[in-house]
């Protein structure tokens, strides 16, 4: 393979690598928004992490570019067969970078569950409180005390029912 082939590989890498970090950054600091729900917070990470994905879909089809023009299929398997197609020396670099943007990759995917895991936990919550609303707001309706202090409650049961 040539000098030229292994250069544009070699820099489609670090490039890669540094969108996957920052995209790695974004949602750790989204993870800690989505911890004290700092609204204000989340919405700016939302934009920032947008347009980082943007970045890492370019990146998706660089890789696609490259791998088609060496008429390799589209998949992982492919893009390590062409990193050890290269001489060794070259072949071990670009395969740590291309190790280290799976891990990367990986770790993103991990944090992003937690994320949703969050997300999923204050809807819940939201709903819960939601609920207790409503319940309370039709409690309040039907008073249990009248403004001197008596019960005026109505029981639809007799004692020996209860």
């Amino acid at each position: 393979m040539s000098e030229a082939l292994s250069q544009t590989v070699k820099q489609h890498l670090l490039t890669s690598i540094q969108n996957m970090k920052a995209v790695k950054r974004c949602i750790e600091n989204e993870k800690e928004a989505l911890k004290i729900r700092d609204i204000n917070r989340i919405q700016t990470i939302t934009l920032e992490k947008q347009k980082l994905l943007n970045q890492v879909e370019a990146d998706i089809n660089d890789r696609q570019e490259l791998l088609t023009s060496q008429n390799l299929e589209l998949d992982d398997e492919s893009m390590l067969a062409l990193i050890t197609s290269f001489p060794e020396k070259v072949s071990a670099s670009l395969s740590q970078g291309w190790q280290q943007l799976i891990s990367l990759h990986d770790d993103v995917k991990e944090i992003n569950q937690a994320n949703g895991m969050i997300i999923n936990k204050g809807l819940q919550q939201v709903d819960a409180m939601l609920s207790i609303l409503q319940y309370n707001t039709e409690a309040r309706t039907a008073r249990t005390y009248n403004a001197k202090g008596r019960s005026i409650a109505q029981s639809s049961r007799d004692l020996g029912q209860a």
